[in-house]
């Protein structure tokens, strides 16, 4: 059992096994996690400029969203502070030490199916960095030539182009990003768990002038291998324009439902349990005769908010560990 998350969780809403809340971390880092390497012009610095990778995560505020973030950090044995915005709940560790030493490590044993290029690219420049190859400059140049031959880093890319770090040099040709490789069985399992959690959106389409209510869930990415694997995990849905959608009673009861009842969402645990409220609901056709009252309720599990501003306030709040 997982004891040592009892103060931030009812662990009975955890994963039974340790390995299989880890597959589950391994899934949301997959959909929600980032592994950017960050420049920044520093010109006290050899070669003018600091070259920083972090691991981070940025959710909607909301607790649910505080708590998985502290599971996460528990689970690193990382004590970095979650920082929030109005909007916004955000874990960065930038350390060297702790990513070298705890993040690592964990990646190595749970691979990331979609961010493993990130993450080979990381441990690269955190390794070359440890041994100090950026104070030479043919380090350094091989390390930023490395950086921006990635398939992947586009964040870290964002703002500076090569020349702008090595000026008068040819840009380096783009390597071809990596098939991803999903774990298997139980595993595999847990890992969908946690991408669902990630990515994953459970609402309701509502029609009013025929009073209908349909369940779905959908889960969105541009990888389409990902969804497909979903899609051969839990057995149903659609794909569509980088969209699994599973859609209907039928679909959701018999197949969502169970598994999601078996492989329990973290950082969605309260849209979950609205989401069996109002399905209890349209299985009863409650929504028959108080249509207005189960409206309602559907609208407040689709209502999701807006996040997508990877920015820090500029006096972001930290949240206690």
């Amino acid at each position: 059992m997982l004891h040592e998350y009892a103060d931030l969780i009812d662990i009975r809403e955890l994963p039974a096994k340790l390995n299989d809340l880890k597959w589950h971390i391994t899934g949301f880092i997959d959909g929600d996690g980032s592994l950017p390497i960050i420049f920044s012009p520093v010109p006290d610095k050899r070669f003018g400029w600091l070259i920083q990778p972090r691991f981070q995560i940025e959710l909607r505020n909301d607790q649910d969203s505080i708590t998985m973030l502290r599971i996460i950090r528990r689970t690193f044995s990382i004590n970095t502070d979650i920082l929030k915005g109005d909007t916004y709940v955000k874990l960065v560790v930038t350390n060297r030490r702790l990513l070298l030493e705890k993040f690592v490590p964990f990646c190595r044993k749970y691979r990331l199916a979609l961010k493993q290029d990130d993450f080979d690219l990381m441990r690269s420049i955190l390794e070359a960095l440890q041994e100090k190859k950026h104070l030479e400059e043919t380090g350094f140049k091989a390390m930023i030539r490395q950086i921006y031959s990635s398939p992947s880093d586009s964040e870290g890319r964002r703002r500076w182009s090569f020349n702008d770090i090595i000026p008068n040099e040819q840009p380096p040709d783009m390597h071809t990003a990596s098939n991803p490789v999903f774990p298997e069985g139980s595993d595999l399992r847990n890992y969908t768990a946690g991408f669902i959690d990630a990515e994953g959106s459970l609402g309701y389409a509502i029609l009013p002038d025929t009073k209908t209510i349909t369940p779905y869930m959908t889960v969105t990415h541009q990888n389409i291998a990902v969804l497909r694997k979903i899609q051969q995990t839990i057995r149903s849905g659609q794909i569509s324009s980088g969209r699994l959608q599973m859609y209907g009673v039928a679909n959701i009861v018999e197949k969502i439902v169970p598994f999601l009842e078996k492989h329990r969402l973290i950082a969605k645990r309260s849209v979950y349990a609205r989401f069996k409220d109002v399905l209890e609901n349209v299985l009863q056709r409650k929504h028959k005769e108080r249509f207005g009252e189960v409206e309602r309720m559907a609208r407040s599990v689709n209502h999701r908010g807006i996040l997508r501003d990877h920015t820090l306030s500029t006096n972001p709040i930290q949240l206690g560990k």
